[in-house]
């Protein structure tokens, strides 16, 4: 496509060239006038009538923005949100199972420090049981890379034991102190799972640790007999979950939210506008009524307390006033059978998407006017006369008609052109010559007929072309055989890329009039010259090359180097 690009550039440059015909006599000349004339009325007409249209359709397409963000930021939350529960099932199982036991506090906390480590979207892991053992770990991000901090409750002779550990980067302690803050994990909301002998999510709640909002995915744990002993959490803070928000804006001044049916905050793409604080300094929970300041959220939640539950599911979209400002706004509920009984909120200012359209009407009109005569010029005097068939005679003079390839003499003169680049030179980019044979293609021609020979040809050619990255060149050598020159590859990369390429072929039948057809291709590997520009050679390689993989049984990639390996 790029090559496509440079030539028609470089033919439009070749085009304004040719002098402009002289009128001689005052008939054409005014006919020539007249046709500028309709035709600027025309476009201005066309624009004053479509300009109303033309808001409506940034409009509508902004809708279906809002509706697809929205959709997939509640597929990737819950993506986010699945693999928190995937960790706790993994523990759950392993501790039933007599693999992992909370028993055994140092395997236990190693354990959680390298799941806590892998996976950078878990804030915190922790476990508690009936007898009120507990043992939490949490990263503390710092200017040398995370490190990490442990607590732990145990029981000696009745004797209750608290402790603080802090671990650097590679879990090695850095200090522990002895602390007494009657903790106790049988009162925190995760806890709820042991109780309830169920997998859950709590609402969003102040960590004890940190004293940061989130949500915990908490599961019971069982022994070997069976018996339940305990609850496991995997903690996820609300300012992760607002940071996912926040790298997917549609406009300038869109915002997106998460908030559960009752009202609480789960999650903000501007996230100080849900991190409050009460009067300690601490964070607090933020329920959406707290934004009353906000008028564009107040008026929002009274349409969203509105909905039904159908509506939310499918997924709203609509428009509101607030201020004399109109926004856009979709709301969708997390799918039925999904844990989170939240929405999913995306709102976005009307004037992001028409705004510059509504500014610039005038100056469009005006533009479109002017630009009339110039292109009526090129249509009738350029376009029309020389461009399309020229541009017809100048494609097919490079590309071959049935497989839209680089014909060959075309091939070669781009890898000519490539190979004489002073500066692919001076750097010794190293680059291959492939040869590649559609096997039998002779007994498709024979059995199915000539035009299903050409579908094949055409299959093949668009499969390698799409496998080929923009800087490699590929052109129809002539019948079913096909040269590629592979880009920054030498011998063994290039195989590697044929061995690909021969995969594509020959994993995915081919759709023809005949019905689905399996085909093959041989290839024939040989490397380019670093120091000459001279293709026969690395040609006449990977030609031998390729009888030799068509001799060891078709469907196979060979080197050139084979060749000098045979006795």
């Amino acid at each position: 496509m790029n090559e496509n690009r440079d030539r028609s550039k470089r033919f439009g440059h070749a085009m304004k060239k040719y002098p402009h015909p002289k009128h001689r006599w005052s008939a054409p000349y005014l006919i020539f006038i007249a046709l500028i004339a309709l035709q600027s009325l025309a476009i201005g007409i066309i624009m004053l009538k479509q300009h109303g249209m033309g808001e409506e359709i940034l409009l509508t397409h902004a809708r279906e923005m809002m509706q697809r963000l929205a959709a997939g930021a509640i597929y990737n939350a819950s993506h986010h949100l699945q693999s928190a529960e995937n960790g706790a099932r993994l523990t759950k199982g392993l501790v039933a199972t007599g693999i992992l036991s909370p028993e055994d506090t140092p395997s236990f906390e190693m354990y959680l420090l390298e799941m806590l480590k892998n996976d950078g979207e878990f804030s915190g892991l922790v476990y508690g049981d009936n007898q009120g053992k507990f043992l939490y770990v949490t990263r503390q991000p710092s200017l040398h890379g995370d490190s990490y901090l442990t607590k732990i409750i145990s029981f000696t002779h009745g004797t209750k034991h608290e402790e603080i550990i802090q671990r650097d980067t590679d879990f090695a302690i850095q200090s522990r102190t002895e602390i007494n803050d009657g903790f106790d994990p049988r009162t925190r909301p995760w806890y709820a799972a042991f109780r309830q002998q169920k997998e859950l999510w709590t609402p969003p709640y102040i960590f004890y640790t940190s004293r940061d909002p989130g949500i915990t995915v908490s599961i019971p744990l069982f022994n070997q007999q069976g018996q339940s002993f305990g609850a496991f959490g995997v903690d996820i803070e609300i300012n992760s979950l607002s940071d996912f928000l926040a790298h997917r804006k549609i406009s300038a001044h869109s915002f997106a939210f998460i908030v559960a049916r009752d009202g609480s905050m789960a999650a903000h793409s501007d996230i100080n506008r849900i991190k409050k604080f009460d009067k300690m300094g601490h964070p607090k929970l933020v329920n959406i009524t707290d934004l009353s300041d906000d008028p564009v959220v107040s008026a929002l939640w009274a349409k969203i307390g509105k909905m039904n539950d159908e509506s939310l599911l499918r997924g709203s979209t609509f428009d509101f006033a607030v201020g004399g400002n109109n926004y856009l706004a979709v709301v969708r509920s997390f799918p039925g059978n999904s844990r989170w009984p939240w929405l999913m909120t995306v709102v976005a200012p009307e004037d992001d998407f028409i705004g510059i359209f509504r500014r610039a009407r005038q100056h469009h009109l005006l533009q479109a006017l002017l630009y009339s005569i110039g292109i009526t010029l090129l249509i009738f005097f350029l376009a029309a006369r020389f461009f399309k068939p020229v541009r017809r005679l100048l494609h097919y003079a490079h590309f071959d008609p049935l497989t839209d390839l680089y014909n060959r003499r075309a091939f070669f003169e781009s890898c000519n052109a490539l190979m004489s680049d002073t500066g692919i030179k001076a750097k010794g980019i190293p680059m291959c010559l492939a040869m590649a044979d559609i096997d039998n293609f002779k007994s498709i021609n024979d059995t199915y007929g000539h035009g299903v020979g050409d579908e094949v040809l055409i299959a093949v050619a668009g499969r390698l072309r799409g496998a080929l990255s923009d800087k490699d060149l590929i052109g129809r050598y002539g019948g079913e055989e096909f040269v590629i020159l592979l880009f920054g590859a030498d011998t063994r990369q290039g195989v590697q890329v044929c061995e690909r390429l021969r995969q594509t072929i020959a994993d995915t039948p081919i759709s023809t009039q005949a019905g689905l057809l399996y085909t093959t291709l041989s290839f024939g590997v040989a490397s380019l010259p670093a120091t000459s520009s001279d293709l026969s050679t690395s040609l006449n390689n990977a030609d031998k090359a390729l009888l030799r993989a068509k001799k060891a049984g078709k469907n196979r990639v060979v080197p050139a180097e084979q060749e000098n390996a045979e006795p």
